[in-house]
């Protein structure tokens, strides 16, 4: 792992030292974790506390938090710590970066496009006229369909599967297991028989999006999919044929949107939220954990339940169903004193 001094660490967060600019950081890690020597992270009073406490040489925190001078420990001091620590973990993660070439494994096809600094991990399959830019990085055992384009400093990971003519932007990250453009699910019933209605459109990935382990996008029946730029997606998300994600938007786990749905910018759905074909989301809806929508959200508010509902409707609605037990007791008793009568 790769060591570093806090004021180098400092330099690449834009950071202040307080304390050894010199101290040498060889690990990182959470407070309860951290080991000795190591730098460890602190967004606010009560953390920086326990780790004060803890075997850390040095504290990544905020400047404007109460800093024993006596405390034997160096300080990382940033006014969005936990951004600067995000930067921090990327420079000792554990994944080596392949060094740029093409395997001898690799299989392409007529007329691809490589741009500069590429790698091509083994057993990469490339279709025809795939288009990869500068400094795409193909881990092992991915598949990337016919007329497909990967911008530029996009990152593969292994077992990823990318269809035909699927456009994926640049920086774009998606994680093992992942496939994008696989057929829409759409049948027409004559007879009583499904017949299969071509999916014949594309999926596109706009720039700074990340997709997760496992996470399915399906192409479009006709036009396209598309998801918005800088698109966080979780792992295990099924997005149906023709569905429109806009920018910026979060999709936790086991969230599973059907076709031709759409979601505004800045969209939260929790984890297990199910979203209807044909709905609308507005701009900066949350919608709670194993949320079910099955109409049209309007902009700025948070939801819950199935169906979803307003946050505070849905508080209302909770606290009598908590409540159902003692009713029901009480209509029993009610109706045993009618009869007595």
């Amino acid at each position: 792992m790769a060591t570093y001094s806090l004021a180098q660490l400092a330099e690449q967060v834009q950071g202040v030292v307080r304390g050894d600019p010199e101290l040498s950081i060889g690990t990182v890690g959470g407070i309860e974790e951290v080991s000795a020597g190591g730098l460890t992270f602190a967004e606010d009073a009560r953390r920086l506390q326990d780790a004060l406490a803890s075997p850390a040489a040095a504290i990544l925190t905020k400047p404007n938090l109460p800093i024993p001078p006596d405390s034997g420990k160096s300080f990382l001091l940033h006014p969005a710590p936990r951004l600067a620590w995000a930067k921090i973990l990327a420079l000792y993660s554990p994944f080596q970066t392949p060094e740029p070439g093409v395997h001898p494994t690799v299989i392409m096809g007529d007329d691809c496009e490589l741009g500069d600094e590429v790698s091509l991990m083994p057993y990469v399959t490339l279709g025809n006229r795939v288009k990869i830019g500068h400094r795409v990085k193909v881990y092992p055992f991915c598949y990337i369909g016919d007329d497909s384009e990967i911008g530029d400093d996009s990152v593969l990971y292994p077992h990823v599967t990318i269809m035909p003519r699927v456009q994926v932007g640049e920086r774009v990250i998606i994680h093992p297991g992942a496939v994008i453009g696989g057929d829409g699910y759409g049948y027409v019933q004559h007879d009583g028989i499904h017949h299969k209605i071509p999916q014949i459109g594309r999926v596109v990935i706009e720039d700074d999006v990340e997709i997760g382990c496992n996470t399915t996008i399906d192409r479009a029946t006709t036009g396209e999919t598309r998801i918005g730029k800088g698109t966080k997606i979780d792992n295990l998300v099924q997005i149906a044929h023709n569905v429109r994600i806009g920018e910026h938007c979060l999709l936790v786990s086991q969230v599973g949107i059907a076709g031709s749905s759409t979601l505004g910018h800045h969209v939260i759905l929790a984890g297990q939220v199910g979203v209807k074909d044909h709905v609308h989301i507005g701009d900066q809806v949350v919608v709670g954990a194993q949320g079910g929508v099955s109409k049209n959200l309007p902009a700025n508010g948070i939801y819950w339940g199935t169906p979803a509902i307003p946050h505070r409707e849905w508080l209302q609605v909770l606290a009598y169903l908590y409540k159902l037990p003692e009713l029901a007791k009480r209509v029993d008793e009610l109706e045993k004193k009618a009869r007595e009568r």
